[in-house]
Formats: structure tokens, C-alpha cells, sequence
């Protein structure tokens, strides 16, 4: 059955063409339209392919989630030094850095599960519902005197995190699903330095708008900085109600493998991927998330920072500079992938990023007395730059690579939700090294390393030698399936 075909005979005999065909889905227009065989196509072409609609859909979403992510470390640390709301607990303070990272998991787990079954457009809106609930309820935190302000943060938290977690299978999912260059589910993941970068430059700008170490300047600053992701959020509420469920999601419902469930459809070469994606994903966090998150405090300890000297308001702008440069020294690794990922592939470009964080942090670690600040500082960044170009570039893709799209959002939800298990171990560990340790910094890279050179023997024995071809497989496998489903209702092709 050759598959290069946009047209069926229907059982009356009459040519029917794309615009004709009945409404199948919640996509109105013709769910044949994108049955193109891949096999004259190349994975990555010479000119990007990307459905820019899809893309402001799932990017934009995806650049909020992460400034969500990363700006909390920066916040706690504005609320810690203004006046009458008190410092945290070191409980309080673990708590509130790692709440949102639990809460994706849920949201990770759950809505890859409502994506797959119900689809991705319902996904979508639930999502950024709980996104713009959290940012603003967190933002609106209040405490009394039977309940401290810092356990209300965590509960906003907690929603948002949940909004926040589904969006990782959503975006990988969407933009997969959107065209055939791969390139675009990293386009999509591009966004995470964007939303890491939106981070200090908003308390920067917020810093500058109130320059004081009064409470009413400090509180504002903090509230203001977790309340701003609703604005973008909010601009993609028109968008994604008038979404359509993308045409492959709709090809493969009421099949028999999009209503079996997701152990049944599982199978050997399956789960071993899932290990692979989910347990790389889980080791790479550890340390990204926990020197993302507390990157303020590691700049601390080698004296980059904070001083006795410095007031509250010096000392969040020193900061927030800190973070500012990490950002901008990890951005170029994004797009360095995307461009260099056709000529290295995915797993070559894992395995190379995992080498390289692995001899960094080992460098750190193991030669920290001897460092001065600024190469500590040159060394640190770099380990964002290979991590880009690397791990935390192909772990997002991945799932979406080696998964079919009847189970490609849970099982994308599944290896994202190990990754930020692996972030809440590493916010919670790096936290309760660098409170109780007098030089915690060795400590904390070597345990980055280690990680590091898991997540490398994991990516050898795991991951499919060509991911690319396993895309292929599963495209051609899914127009079979679908002409088999039409001919069984009395189409014929030609």
C-alpha cells in the first residue's frame, strides 16, 4: 500500500477529496491532509520547517513556565529582607523552592494522561488556567498570626507547579505534532532560556522602579515579579481556545491502540526507552534545577554576592545580576544545539553534554581552593552552556522522538515528571548542604558529577542509536494504521 495519497473512494464510489471528507475530530478541516510519507523527506531539512502558530501556542507557554521556575530563588530571597515579613525557616525555605517542582509532577503525570485521552487542546487551557491562578494567588500571599505567610506562598505554589508540570508533554507534544523537522520541539524547548533570562531582568527592573528598603518597596518588588507571568499567560488564553487538536492526535483516535492502556501498549524496545528518557531526565536535574534555583546562595559562598556592608536592596540587585549572567551565558547553548543538532543527532549530542558537565563540576569540585571568582564564575556558567547544549536540550526532545502519538504525551509526562522528582531531590539536597556545611561548594559539585556520569552510562545502554529513525518508524507505522481504519469503513485510496 504506497501511503503518498490525499484522496479516498467512498463506499458510493465517489472521488472525495480533502476539503469533502466528514468531520472527523475536533479539527474540522481534513484529517488526511498530512499523510505525507516521510521517507523522501530528511529529519531536519536545510531550511527550518516550523507551524508558527504552534509555536507561539506551546513556546510561549513553555517561556512562562520556566520564568516561574527559576524566579522563585530570587523571591524568597526579596521576602527574607524586607522588613516584618521575617527570614524563612530553613524548612520554610527548602519547602517553598522545591513545592512547585512536586506540583509538576502531578501536572505532568495528570495532564499527559488528559492529553492523550481527551486531547491536547483541553490539556491546554486547564493548564494555563492553573498557571494564571497560581502566579496571581502567589503573588497575593498573606500570612496571619496563626498562619505564616511563606506556607501560603508554598500552597500558590503548589498550583502553579501543577499548571506549570503540564506543559512540558503539552508544548513537546504540539510541536512534534506540528510538522515533521524535529527541530521544532527544540525551537519550543529554545524558550526555557528566554523565560530563565525573563527572571532577573523583571526584579532588575522592579529594583529600579523602587529603589528603597522599605517594606512597601521590597514587598511590591517581590509581588509584582510573581504575578507578572499571568500577563503573557494571559495573552495566550484567545489563542488556545480557538486551538485545534492537532490532525495526527485525531488520526490515531478510537484506534485500537489509542484505547488500550498504557501498559498493554507498552512493549520491550518501549520500556526501555522510558527508562532511558525518565531516568536521564532524573539525574540531569538534580543538579540543573538545584544550581538553577540556588544560584543566588552558590555565588554567595564564593563572595559574589552579599556582603555586611551591602543593604537588602544591594544585596537582591547583586544577585539578580548573578543570575542575569548565568542566563546569558547559558542562551547561546540553546540555539548552539538547534543548529548543530542535524549534523550530531540526538544521542550523540546527550552523550556529549553529559561528558562535559561531567569533567566541569569534577574541575569545580575537585580544584575549588585553588579557583579564583571569576574563573569559579566562567566554570559555573559553562556548566549551563553544556547542559543547554546537551541534556537539557535532548531530554525535552527525546520523548517526543521515541514515542508514538497515542501514548507520546504520557509517556513524554512520565520522563518529565522523573526530571523534576530529580530537581526537588536536588533543590532539597543542595539546600541542606549549603545550610549545614561550613565550604559546601566541593561538596555540591562533585555530587553534580556524579550525576552527570550516570546520566552518560544511562544515555549509552538506553537510548536508540538513531532516535531520528525511530521517528520515522512510528510515522509510517501510523498512516498504515489509518489507511487500514478507512478501508475498514469502505474507503478505497488512490
Amino acid at each position: 500500500l504506497k501511503l503518498q495519497f490525499l484522496y479516498f473512494i467512498d463506499p458510493q464510489g465517489e472521488m472525495t477529496s480533502p476539503a469533502m471528507m466528514p468531520h472527523y475530530g475536533d479539527d474540522e478541516r481534513s484529517f488526511t491532509s498530512d499523510l505525507i510519507s516521510h521517507d523522501n523527506e530528511q529529519d531536519y531539512p536545510d531550511k527550518m520547517n516550523v507551524n508558527w502558530k504552534s509555536f507561539l501556542i506551546s513556546g510561549g507557554g513553555f517561556m512562562v513556565d520556566q520564568y516561574n521556575l527559576f524566579v522563585i530563588g530570587a523571591v524568597i530571597l526579596t521576602m527574607s529582607m524586607t522588613p516584618t515579613l521575617g527570614k524563612p525557616s530553613s524548612t520554610q525555605a527548602a519547602v517553598a523552592r522545591a513545592i512547585k517542582l512536586i506540583g509538576a509532577v502531578v501536572g505532568q503525570l495528570t495532564f499527559g494522561w488528559v492529553a492523550d485521552k481527551l486531547g491536547r487542546k483541553t490539556a491546554c487551557l486547564c493548564t494555563l488556567s492553573l498557571v494564571i491562578a497560581g502566579a496571581v494567588g502567589s503573588g497575593a500571599s498573606f500570612g496571619t498570626d496563626n498562619f505564616d505567610i511563606y506556607w501560603c506562598l508554598c500552597f500558590w505554589q503548589l498550583v502553579l507547579g501543577v499548571g506549570v508540570g503540564g506543559e512540558y508533554p503539552l508544548s513537546a507534544s504540539m510541536s512534534r505534532e506540528s510538522t515533521s523537522d524535529l527541530r521544532s520541539i527544540g525551537l519550543t524547548f529554545c524558550m526555557q532560556g528566554f523565560g530563565f533570562l525573563m527572571g532577573p531582568v523583571v526584579i532588575l527592573t522592579l529594583l529600579r522602579r523602587y529603589p528603597s528598603d522599605t517594606y512597601t518597596d521590597l514587598d511590591t518588588v517581590w509581588r509584582y515579579a510573581l504575578c507578572f507571568s499571568a500577563i503573557p499567560a494571559g495573552l495566550l488564553i484567545l489563542p488556545r481556545y480557538n486551538m485545534h487538536n492537532s490532525k495526527s492526535f485525531d488520526n490515531v483516535k478510537g484506534t485500537s491502540r489509542f484505547n488500550a492502556p498504557l501498559l498493554q501498549v507498552l512493549g520491550k524496545n518501549s520500556w526501555r526507552r522510558l527508562l532511558g528518557t525518565a531516568g536521564c531526565w532524573f539525574l540531569f536535574d538534580v543538579s540543573f534545577y538545584g544550581n538553577s534555583i540556588l544560584a543566588t546562595q552558590a555565588f554567595a559562598a564564593v563572595g559574589l554576592t552579599s556582603s555586611a556592608t551591602q543593604s537588602p536592596h544591594e544585596q537582591i540587585t547583586s544577585a539578580a545580576w548573578c543570575l542575569l549572567v548565568v542566563a546569558l551565558l547559558g542562551i547561546p547553548g540553546y540555539f548552539a544545539a538547534l543548529f548543530a543538532l542535524p549534523s550530531m543527532g540526538l544521542r550523540s549530542m546527550q552523550l556529549s553534554g553529559f561528558t562535559a558537565i561531567t569533567i566541569l563540576f569534577a574541575v569545580l569540585g575537585l580544584q575549588y581552593e585553588t579557583l579564583s571568582s571569576n574563573t569559579f564564575l566562567v566554570l559555573y556558567g559553562l556548566t549551563f552552556f553544556f547542559s543547554n547544549f546537551g541534556p537539557n536540550f535532548t531530554t525535552f526532545v527525546l520523548p517526543a522522538v521515541l514515542f508514538d502519538t497515542s501514548v507520546r504525551a504520557r509517556c513524554h509526562g512520565i520522563s518529565a515528571a522523573s526530571g523534576k522528582l530529580g530537581g526537588a531531590v536536588g533543590v532539597y539536597a543542595i539546600s541542606t548542604i549549603m545550610s549545614e556545611s561550613v565550604n559546601p561548594m566541593p561538596t555540591i559539585c562533585i555530587l553534580c558529577s556524579m550525576c552527570s556520569a550516570a546520566g552518560l552510562l544511562l544515555t549509552a545502554i538506553c537510548i536508540d542509536r538513531s532516535p531520528e529513525a525511530v521517528a520515522r518508524s512510528f510515522d509510517r507505522k501510523e498512516q498504515r494504521a489509518f489507511a487500514s481504519t478507512m478501508k475498514s469503513r469502505g474507503y478505497s485510496t488512490v
